[in-house]
């Protein structure tokens, strides 16, 4: 029964990674492994974005990608696993019911705003690389601790920009429902907008009191009560000077135009946290 399902399960992948054939293979020379980042909100387009960086070095580029494999690669990092399994944790075991093994992931073109990659694939002493998404590649990769690899041409050709010292641990926090983080030089160049400062909502909870007031994903909280919101410290101190039910006049950029919601302060510290 066993061997009949593995077969099933080989013509399956046949098809959907169709055609599975090798496709070129980029000389070692002329690549560079990369790190994920982290994924965020081009604010935009109110699209997922993963970050990419150099290992040995500190150039990062942005490929933009869907919302699933968004969930999926955070979901990879921070190293949670869903009760059932998501399309690249069932690929991974289709793979190892088949003895494949997965060897790396290359970023390794754009071409009219589309980024490309392959996944290398070995079978004994066989060895496939097959094309795929990026983003499916990259949450695949991180499921099997694969390196990830971009390549130098890639590098040369995308719009790519010099990372900072990382982030402190107050950079990135949560309230009313709303996940935060600062919308700093590296994100404000790689979405293109003409300045930095201001606090990103990356997230908005289904039924917080964020989004019943109208906040959403991928706005850009500049100011509360007139007072300018520059970066995450800002809006924690504003927050914090509030009394439990007082109303807080948040002035939004949302889509390059200006709009105010207004938000209250909870009861609980609780809904203030890292």
């Amino acid at each position: 029964m066993k061997q009949c399902l593995v077969c099933c399960l080989a013509v399956l992948l046949s098809v959907c990674v169709s055609p599975l054939r090798s496709v070129s293979q980029p000389l070692d020379e002329d690549i560079l492994e990369v790190k994920i980042k982290g994924v965020t909100i081009d604010p935009q387009g109110n699209t997922p974005v993963v970050i990419l960086e150099e290992q040995q070095g500190h150039r990062a580029f942005p490929i933009w990608i869907g919302i699933p494999e968004a969930r999926a690669i955070m979901l990879e990092m921070e190293g949670v696993s869903p009760p059932r399994p998501l399309t690249h944790v069932l690929l991974h075991n289709i793979l190892v019911d088949l003895n494949v093994k997965i060897g790396r992931v290359i970023i390794t073109d754009m071409q009219e705003d589309t980024f490309y990659a392959t996944i290398l694939l070995r079978q004994g002493n066989k060895t496939l690389t097959i094309d795929a998404r990026p983003s499916d590649a990259i949450a695949l990769a991180l499921h099997v601790h694969a390196p990830v690899f971009a390549t130098k041409k890639l590098l040369d050709a995308v719009h790519t920009v010099t990372l900072q010292e990382p982030p402190s641990s107050a950079s990135v926090v949560k309230a009313l429902g709303m996940h935060l983080q600062n919308l700093d030089a590296t994100l404000a160049s790689f979405f293109h907008l003409a300045k930095a400062g201001g606090v990103l909502v990356s997230s908005v909870e289904a039924g917080s009191q964020a989004e019943q007031h109208g906040m959403r994903r991928g706005d850009v909280i500049t100011s509360i009560d007139g007072n300018p919101v520059k970066d995450i410290q800002d809006f924690v101190v504003t927050y914090k000077e509030k009394k439990a039910g007082q109303e807080m006049l948040c002035q939004v950029t949302r889509d390059r135009n200006p709009l105010t919601i207004r938000l209250v302060r909870s009861s609980s510290d609780e809904e203030m946290k890292p």
